[in-house]
């Protein structure tokens, strides 16, 4: 505050706020919904075959407790796979985020859902990180850090690379703007 700004500390109703309902949220790149299915059907699938060798291989005799635990064994473990395919589908539907001129926010959960609004000037910096599989897919995570805190605040899975760059690239540039702003 200037030494001629006057204090002004005016009551707000909640009628006349913004719901936070009335942002609009873009999903997730849909290759990111595949890039999940697929590594999901992977790891079940490798799952099922190292356990199918175990019971069905010659060298040494399983334990009568043990080959009825495989047999249930392969009878679970796609079963587990296609729980976890259907929850990692409708939960990668539940990823919504949206940029607005002052914040960016983050919504997920199927059951219980979160959102989180962290506004522009108060992030520390962000990060673009891809994983092997990210970068030959052409997807990226965005982890935005707020002051004051050694964690990421949040993470916005599943960006195609050239739109997370582009956010990154507004945040850092509009921070400093802001927060020139604010200072004048």
């Amino acid at each position: 505050m200037h030494a001629g700004d006057s204090f002004s500390n005016l009551q707000l109703s909640t009628e006349q706020l913004t719901p936070l309902d009335a942002v609009q949220l873009e999903n997730v790149a849909k290759r990111y919904r595949l890039l999940r299915q697929g590594v999901n059907a992977v790891f079940f699938s490798v799952l099922w075959f190292v356990l199918l060798g175990c019971y069905l291989q010659p060298w040494w005799p399983l334990p009568v407790e043990l080959s009825a635990a495989g047999l249930y064994g392969l009878w679970l473990i796609p079963l587990l796979g296609l729980v976890r395919a259907l929850y990692c589908w409708q939960s990668d539907q539940h990823k919504l985020f949206a940029l607005r001129e002052h914040d960016i926010s983050y919504k997920s959960g199927i059951f219980f859902q979160k959102m989180i609004t962290q506004p522009v000037v108060r992030i520390q910096h962000i990060e673009l990180k891809q994983g092997p599989l990210e970068r030959k897919t052409a997807l990226a995570r965005l982890q935005l850090f707020s002051a004051g805190g050694a964690m990421h605040t949040f993470e916005i899975p599943g960006l195609h690379l050239e739109q997370a760059q582009k956010i990154r690239q507004f945040v850092l540039q509009h921070k400093d703007a802001l927060q020139d702003e604010q200072q004048q």
